[in-house]
């Protein structure tokens, strides 16, 4: 009986897994041609080196989805699948910081490279921008990079 229901809970955990994390209405696109600009700029400033075309990017309708940490504006998933919300697909922080996840293979915001090294945060872009002399294009939102 014990081993009919461990076999039970390990076949519903499985499926589980399976299933993986799809917002509602995404759909896969084709990246703009400045996204191999941004993925060049992200390899430079981490030191790390990956393979774009194995990403398959995934656009989410409206400004936001549900993800583990709330509500995101970007999310990688370990399958080379990154999800970016509609509103911020050009924003050049928000998809790099998970092409940045792609590189590193792995969640997590450690810093370097996170932060120091690329300031792809919404606290370090903002404050890489200012010494630079420009001005963050969209004020920082409660919204949440996974």
């Amino acid at each position: 009986m014990r081993d009919r229901l461990h076999l039970r809970l390990v076949a519903f955990a499985t499926l589980l897994t399976a299933c993986g994390f799809d917002p509602a209405g995404s759909e896969v696109v084709e990246p703009p041609s400045v996204y191999r600009e941004w993925w060049a700029k992200t390899e430079a400033c981490s030191g790390l080196t990956g393979d774009f075309d194995r990403v398959e990017w995934m656009i989410v309708p409206g400004e936001s989805f549900a993800c583990s940490s709330g509500e995101c504006v970007g999310h990688w998933d370990p399958g080379h699948r990154i999800y970016v919300a509609s509103d911020w697909a050009h924003h050049e922080m928000v998809v790099r910081h998970e092409m940045l996840h792609d590189l590193m293979r792995r969640r997590g915001h450690p810093s370097p490279p996170f932060g120091s090294g690329c300031p792809l945060t919404w606290e370090s872009w903002a404050a890489s921008q200012a010494t630079t002399g420009m001005t963050p294009a969209t004020p920082v939102p409660s919204r949440l990079l996974d």
